[in-house]
């Protein structure tokens, strides 16, 4: 087997197991473990030791319970509430973009946006929520552990050309502080802005949207390009059309069986596109995840869930377009002498 069919076999049998374990034994928010589980094994890099993990839950955990903080004691005070998020998000953004991955900015923003917002409908809401990220992202670690022991990359054949660099995914990039301050004050505007919204108007069933801002705004530099917002667009498109063919065949066949059948044909087809090199590879990743995310709100037949998983496809869109207007707007406020083309067709057509 080459490396790719490797890295392929591992992300489907993974999620493959996570998904059949989750959904039947369906302990509190289990949708979430296969999530974390994709999320980790779809990198190209080998496993990444239990210090780098420890660290990545200690991240989890720490901006929960500063989002606990924020829901038992100052949600009720939004002239103290605000200035606290903006410091914050700023903190958050400064350190971790660019010099950290992703996902370090996706669980810090987790903890301090979602557990308060579950604190508005009542404080019980926001413990059960703690404890249930933490518990299944604890497992999603375990499970990428599992299967890169199962499944390691010293299966491939080695291949008598010359080799590769291997991807350094965690290594940081040098970017000049001032510089990483004007991004990181360029993101928190905008996710506080969205935030802002979110909370005055208490949209805690839109929580999806405000979360989903929050991690896209952590890069303005890449996010507020066309090119950038063309990926997110078809990310998005990727695994909701995915999702809406496997949430009608579910309704046609409401059965446990049919969906271990379901989730493994899309896991197979994600996952040679995720290894396969080419450049949407990002995309059908951020894809995939959608589509588990999207995957937990279909199990229901009715009229009710039926609608639910639509506004959620709608949440995941309004995000993109908000996230993408937002960094645009706020960057040429800042810059105003900086020339943007508000004609995206022209903007289009250049990037391809």
């Amino acid at each position: 087997m080459t490396l790719q069919n490797v890295q392929t076999l591992r992300l489907v049998m993974g999620t493959w197991t996570a998904v059949a374990l989750a959904y039947a034994a369906a302990w509190p928010m289990y949708f979430i473990m296969p999530v974390f589980t994709v999320m980790f094994l779809s990198m190209p890099i080998p496993w990444f030791g239990w210090k780098m993990a420890g660290q990545l839950l200690f991240r989890l955990a720490f901006s929960l319970m500063v989002g606990l903080v924020i829901s038992e004691f100052l949600l009720d005070f939004p002239l103290i509430c605000i200035p606290v998020y903006g410091l914050l998000l700023f903190f958050i953004y400064y350190n971790d973009t660019p010099s950290a991955p992703p996902m370090a900015i996706l669980f810090m923003t987790l903890g301090i946006t979602i557990v308060p917002v579950m604190g508005l409908q009542s404080s019980l809401g926001s413990h059960v929520i703690s404890a249930g990220l933490l518990f299944n992202m604890a497992l999603g670690l375990i499970f990428t552990w599992l299967f890169h022991g199962l499944i390691p990359n010293s299966m491939a054949k080695l291949s008598p050309a010359p080799q590769v660099k291997k991807p350094t995914a965690l290594a940081p990039v040098s970017v000049p502080k001032q510089e990483r301050a004007r991004l990181a004050f360029v993101s928190t505007l905008v996710a506080l802005l969205a935030i802002t919204i979110f909370f005055s108007l208490n949209l805690s069933q839109y929580a999806l949207a405000m979360i989903q801002i929050c991690f896209m705004a952590g890069s303005p530099g890449t996010n507020s390009s066309i090119q950038a917002m063309k990926g997110n667009a078809l990310a998005t498109c990727i695994g909701g059309i995915a999702i809406i063919i496997a949430f009608n065949l579910l309704v046609a066949v409401p059965a446990y069986s049919f969906l271990m059948a379901v989730t493994l044909y899309f896991s197979f087809l994600f996952g040679q596109q995720i290894f396969s090199g080419k450049p949407l590879a990002k995309a059908f990743a951020s894809g995939f995840i959608t589509f588990l995310v999207l995957l937990g709100s279909s199990t229901g037949i009715d009229q009710v869930a039926s609608t639910n998983f639509y506004l959620r496809i709608a949440q995941i869109l309004f995000a993109g377009l908000f996230s993408v207007a937002a960094l645009i707007l706020v960057e040429h406020l800042l810059r105003p002498g900086r020339k943007f083309r508000f004609f995206l067709w022209r903007a289009f057509n250049k990037g391809s």
